[in-house]
């Protein structure tokens, strides 16, 4: 385990970039209905926690662009694994939660907890440095691409809930339903066609501005097709982009 040195200008110019990218995105960008819906599901989240929340942990934590969501005075510690390409951590190390027993009120591991390979042990550590009625907050992404190259997991929302079989306020949030699913696919094969046009003659640059108004339709007209969708869902049958839980710790231990 290591602590983690800040980052240097350049690096912090990128790094701002990206969280600009996560908590403030943007019609133009590809992703934005994702991340729209991921952000507004977090806030009313962490808005609705009862009881003080001193002490946050942020498990995985890359790019850390949603601390200001953190109720008002919380002190965030930042864990991420070695190799990170963020660097601003505040603990870097390969083992999962490497923390004293009962030292957070809030646990949170958003976009990530896709990463932790053994869940079921890492339930138990997330319930292990949680004080008796602290909170657990995790996100993963459901219909979304991933690397073959490395272990992901992928859950239905009630597979997630019963990880945390025995808990208490065990919710599972939908981010996103079918509409969104479709723009964040459509809008991920658009982004990789934007980035492989070629810089030549300084035409590839003035290309690639192209692909922006075209991100503003998509985002624009899927919409009105996820608001159509939201008013007329009925029965059990759902695909959503990405799901989110909360789930508080029993005082009993």
């Amino acid at each position: 385990m290591s602590m983690n040195t800040a980052p240097g200008l350049l690096a912090r110019r990128e790094l701002e970039r990206i969280r600009r990218s996560r908590r403030h995105a943007r019609r133009t960008q590809f992703d934005y209905l994702h991340v729209r819906r991921l952000v507004d599901d977090l806030d009313r989240a962490l808005a609705g926690l009862e009881g003080p929340v001193r002490d946050v942990l942020d498990v995985y934590c890359g790019s850390r662009p949603y601390e200001d969501l953190l109720p008002s005075g919380a002190r965030c510690v930042g864990l991420d694994v070695e190799g990170n390409p963020y660097n601003v951590a505040d603990v870097v190390s390969n083992e999962f939660l490497p923390f004293d027993d009962a030292s957070f009120d809030l646990v949170t591991c958003i976009e990530a907890f896709q990463y932790v390979e053994d869940t079921e042990h890492g339930v138990r550590e997330i319930r292990r440095v949680l004080r008796p009625g602290g909170v657990a907050l995790v996100s993963l992404p459901f219909a979304c691409e991933y690397d073959r190259s490395f272990l992901e997991h992928r859950y239905t929302g009630p597979e997630l809930a019963a990880l945390f079989e025995g808990w208490e306020e065990v919710r599972v949030v939908e981010n996103g339903g079918r509409a969104i699913v479709w723009a964040t696919l459509t809008g991920t094969m658009l982004e990789r066609a934007r980035a492989r046009i070629p810089d030549l003659f300084g035409l590839g640059r003035a290309t690639r501005l192209l692909f922006a108004p075209l991100f503003v339709v998509v985002n624009g007209v899927t919409s009105v097709f996820a608001t159509l969708e939201e008013r007329h869902a009925r029965g059990p049958m759902t695909l959503p982009m990405n799901l989110l839980l909360t789930a508080r710790r029993p005082n009993d231990g």
